[in-house]
C-alpha cells in the first residue's frame, strides 16, 4: 500500500512539474525534439491525406532497347491520371525503383526521353538504362498554369495547400511501387527537377521509405525565394515558416543519401540562397558527410544531372 502511495505521489509531482515547464519552455522549442515529432509537424502543416490508386489499367506496352515501357492509367481521389512505368531487362528478382517527377513546363514524356526537352530532364530514361525501374507520373493540376493557380488559391482558402495534396498522391504512388512483386521495397528512391524537386524534398521528408533522393532546381531559403519574388502558388504552404526553413525540411531526409543541384543564375532559386541552404543542411549530415553531395551548375533554371546515375548506383 505504501509503495502504491509513493508511486502515486511521484506521478502527481511529475505531472505538476511537466505542466509548469510547459509554460516556461513549450515542447516544440526543446532542443532534443525528435525527428519523429518534426515529421509529424510537417505532415500536419502539409495536410497530408490518405488514398490509394484505383482503376489501374495498362493502356500500352512497348519493348524498348534494354527495357519495357508501360503506360498506366488510374484514378486517385477520383482524378484521372497516367504514369509511365519503365522496367529494365534485368535478372534481378527484386530490383530498385525510382519515382521520377517532372517540373512545371515539362511532362512525363520528357522525363522518359520520348519527347525532347528544353530543360534536359530526361533523367527517367537515363536511370532505367542504368538498371533502375522508373515510375514517371503525371502531377495533378500541373498542365494548365491558370487552373493550377486557381486550385492552389482555393485550397489555401480551405486551410490546405496544393503541395500537400500532391505529396499525398505521391505517397500513394510509393505504395503502388512497393506492392509490385518485382520491386524491392527497401530500395526506393526519388528524383525531381523544379516543382518535381520540391515535391521530392517534401515527400522524402515525410516518407522514410525513400532511401535515396535527388533534388534539382529547387533549394535555398524561403526568405530568398518565395518571399523575395512571386512564384507559382503551389509553393505557398500556410504555416511552413512556423515549421522552419527549407533546410529544416531537407534535414528530415538525413542521414539518407541526398543529391542536390542548383544553378548559378537561377532567378527563382538564387545562388546565395542555395549556398546558405546547403551550409545549414550540412549540419544535419555531421558524421555522415559522404551521404550528402551537391553541385552548382552554370546557367539558369535547368537540369544537368552530373553524377546522378552513379549516386543512385552507389546508395540504392
Amino acid at each position: 500500500m505504501r509503495k502504491v502511495l509513493v508511486f502515486s505521489v511521484l506521478c502527481l509531482i511529475s505531472l505538476g512539474v511537466g505542466w509548469f515547464l510547459h509554460f516556461l519552455y513549450p515542447y516544440w522549442e526543446l532542443p532534443w525534439k525528435t525527428k519523429a515529432i518534426q515529421r509529424w509537424e510537417l505532415r500536419k502543416t502539409l495536410q497530408i491525406g490518405e488514398g490509394e490508386l484505383s482503376d489501374i489499367v495498362l493502356v500500352e506496352e512497348k519493348d524498348m532497347v534494354g527495357y519495357t515501357r508501360k503506360l498506366l492509367s488510374f484514378r486517385w481521389w477520383g482524378i484521372p491520371l497516367e504514369a509511365f512505368l519503365l522496367i529494365p531487362h534485368s535478372n534481378e528478382d527484386k530490383m530498385p525503383a525510382i519515382l521520377a517527377l517532372p517540373g512545371h513546363h515539362t511532362i512525363k514524356a520528357e522525363v522518359i526521353g520520348e519527347h525532347p526537352s528544353r530543360f534536359d530532364v530526361d533523367y527517367g530514361q537515363k536511370l532505367v538504362k542504368a538498371g533502375f525501374c522508373v515510375l514517371a507520373p503525371d502531377i495533378p493540376f500541373s498542365g494548365d498554369m491558370r487552373a493550377e493557380d486557381h486550385i492552389a488559391l482555393n485550397l489555401i482558402m480551405a486551410g490546405s495547400n496544393l503541395t500537400g495534396l500532391r505529396v499525398s498522391y505521391l505517397k500513394a504512388l510509393v505504395d503502388y511501387l512497393s506492392s509490385l512483386s518485382f520491386i524491392d521495397p527497401e530500395r526506393l528512391g526519388c528524383v525531381g527537377w523544379s516543382m518535381g524537386g520540391g515535391l521530392a524534398m517534401y515527400l522524402a521528408a515525410v516518407d522514410k521509405r525513400l532511401k535515396v533522393v535527388a533534388i534539382s532546381g529547387y533549394f535555398g531559403t524561403y526568405k530568398e525565394t518565395f518571399l523575395r519574388m512571386r512564384q507559382t502558388t503551389d509553393n505557398y504552404i500556410p504555416g511552413i515558416l512556423e515549421f522552419g526553413e527549407m533546410a529544416d525540411v531537407a534535414c528530415l531526409i538525413a542521414q539518407r543519401s541526398l543529391w542536390i543541384e542548383g544553378s548559378s543564375n537561377d532567378p527563382e532559386f538564387p545562388q546565395e540562397a542555395f549556398i546558405k541552404g546547403i551550409e545549414d543542411l550540412k549540419k544535419c549530415y555531421g558524421g555522415h558527410e559522404e551521404r550528402l553531395t551537391w553541385q552548382l551548375i552554370s546557367g539558369g533554371h535547368r537540369f544537368e544531372g552530373k553524377g546522378l546515375e552513379e549516386w543512385f548506383k552507389r546508395w540504392l
